[in-house]
């Protein structure tokens, strides 16, 4: 991401991690990449809490919810329903945010612009 950052914010509307052990502050990540995947990443950690239950990060770059699971070799498989969902609302956003192609007229020069 940080060689193409443009094309991958273009093409990736979301990215889900399980258990990931991932560090942007080990590289040379800018603010706008740390931003990006605030917003549109979520890692499941393995936690004995409840899916889906925020767990605290040290770093904040990506947010963390539990997987339901303690077992690291588990969190993947209790996590795809909601791993679905999460990609379900991330592409019904994307959709929904989409703006309308100007038209000729509202390309015009307003009476009042002359």
């Amino acid at each position: 991401m940080i060689q193409r950052e443009a094309e991958v914010k273009n093409k990736v509307t979301a990215v889900a991690l399980t258990d990931s052990v991932h560090n942007v502050w080990h590289q040379e990540v800018g603010k706008s990449i740390r931003e990006w995947m605030r917003e549109n990443c979520c890692n499941w950690v393995s936690s004995s809490e409840p899916l889906d239950t925020s767990v605290e990060s040290m770093l904040p770059d990506c947010p963390r919810v539990s997987a339901g699971t303690e077992r690291h070799e588990l969190t993947s498989w209790k996590s795809f329903p909601s791993i679905f969902k999460f990609f379900s609302e991330a592409v019904e956003a994307k959709n929904s945010a989409v703006k309308p192609t100007p038209t000729r007229r509202s390309n015009r020069i307003k009476y009042e612009e002359l």
